[in-house]
């Protein structure tokens, strides 16, 4: 097993997930390929690819089964998928459902996951065995949940909370350990689904550690008003990589949201390669530290925000709307 730092940046990889200083802005944009530069498209399409990039494969659903067409979707198309995913002996369908199934399965895993760290009101477990992404580095699973009562207002929700964690303003109001982050394709975008890739850069944490980014496609849905979202790096040389900076794989990033009666609830697997090694007895103080400053601060955010506009949000159909709009228009700015 590798003592990867992953742990450390799977925390800035799923925690942070954008707007750079004008000046880095310019440089970087000169060396994005002309993929990113594309005419504007209707939020309900899926960015151009070939028939059989976008070959479905699913079942017809009947009175007694909740399996939709839908759900059978393909998600990614096979020009995104990283080498691994790309491989014939990987058998893994990105479809929501296979998703969701992969996802609780991983949650439910009480006999691989060992416990790393109780701390600060996180759960943090370890899988060293990995998973069917990559079985060279661990899996890290945490949960987390937070009294509704800590919010100033009783309008918060979780597509609220979702705004702030994704759409790129919304981030950047808050998020300090983002240097740059940008929605670069958007896929498909629709009420309660987005599918896009994301190119974002992360600060170092430490004086003596170069700047890490990733290239990754992502998909966020709401099934019973629970969030997911799952994301994992596309081929390594999809976009140039800057000088000094490293680039993380990320093999697999999962993450959960949803409600409950008095509070909210956070769960995240995480697997990821960032390039640099650190002892579990540094993950152990690092990851619960690390986390509770993040979710502290998206906390805050939302709490100021609501207080400066002293009014409730948009419903949660104006705010899923207004959430796709955004990222929207931040791919087709580029």
């Amino acid at each position: 097993m590798k003592d990867i730092c992953e742990f450390i940046y799977s925390f800035f990889l799923k925690c942070f997930r954008s707007e750079n200083k004008k000046e880095n802005q310019v440089e970087y944009k000169k060396m994005l390929p002309k993929i990113r530069v594309k005419s504007k498209k209707s939020k309900d399409s899926f960015v151009s690819s070939s028939n059989e990039e976008n070959t479905l494969q699913f079942k017809y659903s009947d009175s007694n089964t909740k399996l939709s067409i839908v759900e059978e979707e393909i998600i990614f198309p096979s020009k995104y998928l990283n080498l691994t995913e790309s491989d014939p002996n990987f058998k893994f369908e990105f479809t929501k459902k296979k998703l969701i199934e992969f996802f609780e399965s991983e949650i439910k895993d009480t006999t691989h996951y060992k416990p790393l760290v109780n701390k600060n009101g996180f759960d943090i477990y370890i899988k060293e065995s990995g998973s069917i992404f990559s079985s060279e580095f661990p899996m890290i699973k945490m949960f987390y949940k937070i009294p509704k009562s800590n919010f100033k207002t009783k309008e918060v929700n979780i597509k609220l909370i979702d705004k702030y964690m994704n759409v790129p303003k919304k981030r950047l109001s808050w998020d300090t350990s983002i240097k740059y982050y940008e929605i670069i394709e958007n896929l498909k975008s629709k009420e309660n689904e987005e599918v896009y890739l994301l190119h974002y850069i992360c600060n170092s944490p430490m004086f003596f550690v170069s700047e890490r980014d990733v290239v990754e496609k992502r998909y966020d849905f709401y099934e019973n008003n629970i969030y997911y979202d799952f994301s994992s790096s596309v081929k390594e040389n999809y976009i140039p990589i800057e000088e000094n900076i490293v680039r993380i794989t990320e093999h697999c990033c999962l993450y959960k949201m949803y409600e409950e009666k008095e509070c909210f609830n956070f769960i995240s697997i995480t697997q990821v390669d960032t390039k640099f090694k650190t002892p579990n007895a540094m993950l152990s103080y690092q990851l619960p530290n690390n986390y509770k400053k993040w979710y502290d601060s998206l906390f805050n955010a939302i709490n100021e925000q609501n207080k400066e506009n002293d009014k409730p949000e948009a419903s949660e159909q104006n705010e899923q709307d207004e959430q796709s709009s955004e990222r929207l228009t931040s791919s087709e700015t580029n």
